[in-house]
């Protein structure tokens, strides 16, 4: 076997060396001559073709971006829309919901664009203070946001009115709740309780106005509320649909009361443009993320829409679903040190207090 290899090798080098191998190698190379001479000039028509074409394209597109600088009828504008998240959410990113949203949106209204940006409560309220504001603004409570238009739209909502003109409107909105790990019975004094508490909430308010009164518990932040219940230091957790969706997701049961008498966890939505064509499509948007449409979108965040009542498969959320559409709330322009008052108001009420459950009831709408 290794003899055969030596003389194929040898075979091959004898006809590169031999006439016959000159000869032949010659007219491979005037083929391949011919070939590259070909291959050349095609390469020179395709380039040139190219050039013509890419030129031609440019001039296109640096026409269509001009056009656009200069306000042409086919670029309306850019709506900025400011997304701030004061409370938990449900199983989903409420940024990302309104992200689809927009983009849904543009398809519909070519030459209309809508930038959201997600930023936190603490961010907004120094943007707003400082002079800067978007075009439009998702939020909940405890951002104060200045610079309002009225909304014309069919939908109404008390806590975002003002002398008979629609201000803000809630596009979701989630739910208190107590979670147990037994039936409460009759008695309403929960003990070995955990409050989940977030910097804009009010489970006291929800707890007192329906009845509850603490003899025993610790309030911690949302998550680390979750889990003191989870890890069974606590017999109850008081929270939100948020925890509800979490305790889906671990597949623990837990015995579910909603708490209906007082919600402020609504997502709301408000136009803050300045130049009549903006508001125009900012009312056209809020329209749009208001419709039938996407309202049932709202069931897939895990939330609950203000105006429709949706399907989910989990009991927890339809139990709840009903109790937020019960619910009352405050104001959202009551100002922040009303609202200061209020919460004092609502933790000495839970704590039996009747004069104080009474302020609370005052401010209601």
């Amino acid at each position: 076997m290794k003899k055969k290899e030596i003389n194929l090798f040898a075979a091959g080098r004898e006809e590169a060396d031999g006439k016959t191998g000159k000869n032949k190698k010659a007219k491979e190379r005037k083929k391949l001559d011919k070939k590259k001479i070909i291959s050349r000039g095609a390469l020179c028509i395709l380039s040139a073709a190219i050039v013509i074409f890419s030129f031609a394209f440019g001039l296109g597109r640096i026409g269509e971006s001009d056009r656009k600088l200069a306000g042409a009828a086919e670029y309306k504008g850019i709506l900025n829309l400011w997304h701030i998240d004061s409370f938990e959410g449900g199983t989903g990113s409420r940024a990302e919901f309104l992200l689809a949203r927009a983009a849904a949106f543009e398809k519909k209204h070519e030459g209309v664009f809508v930038m959201v940006t997600p930023m936190t409560a603490e961010n907004a309220n120094e943007k707003f203070a400082a002079g800067e504001k978007p075009d439009m603004v998702s939020f909940g409570y405890g951002v104060e946001i200045s610079g309002y238009s009225p909304i014309r739209s069919d939908r109404r909502c008390a806590y975002g009115e003002l002398d008979g003109d629609v201000y803000a409107l809630p596009w979701c909105k989630g739910g208190y709740v107590i979670l147990s790990k037994s039936e409460l019975g009759e008695s309403k004094a929960l003990k070995n309780a955990v409050i989940s508490k977030g910097a804009y909430t009010q489970p006291y308010a929800a707890l007192a106005l329906d009845g509850y009164t603490l003899e025993d518990y610790k309030e911690k932040a949302p998550l680390d509320a979750y889990y003191e219940f989870v890890s069974g230091n606590a017999d109850i957790l008081v929270g939100t649909q948020r925890d509800v969706n979490r305790l889906n997701v671990r597949q623990m049961e837990a015995v579910i009361t909603p708490l209906k008498a007082y919600n402020d966890l609504y997502q709301y939505i408000s136009v803050t443009a300045e130049t009549a064509e903006k508001k125009a499509y900012a009312e056209k948007f809020i329209a749009y993320v208001l419709s039938e449409e996407v309202q049932k979108k709202v069931a897939n965040l895990g939330m609950f829409s203000p105006y429709m009542t949706l399907s989910y498969e989990l009991y927890g959320l339809s139990a709840m679903q009903g109790a937020a559409g019960e619910s009352r709330a405050c104001s959202l322009f009551t100002p922040r040190a009303v609202m200061e008052e209020f919460s004092e108001n609502a933790l000495l009420a839970v704590k039996g207090d009747e004069s104080a459950l009474k302020k609370l009831k005052n401010l209601l709408r």
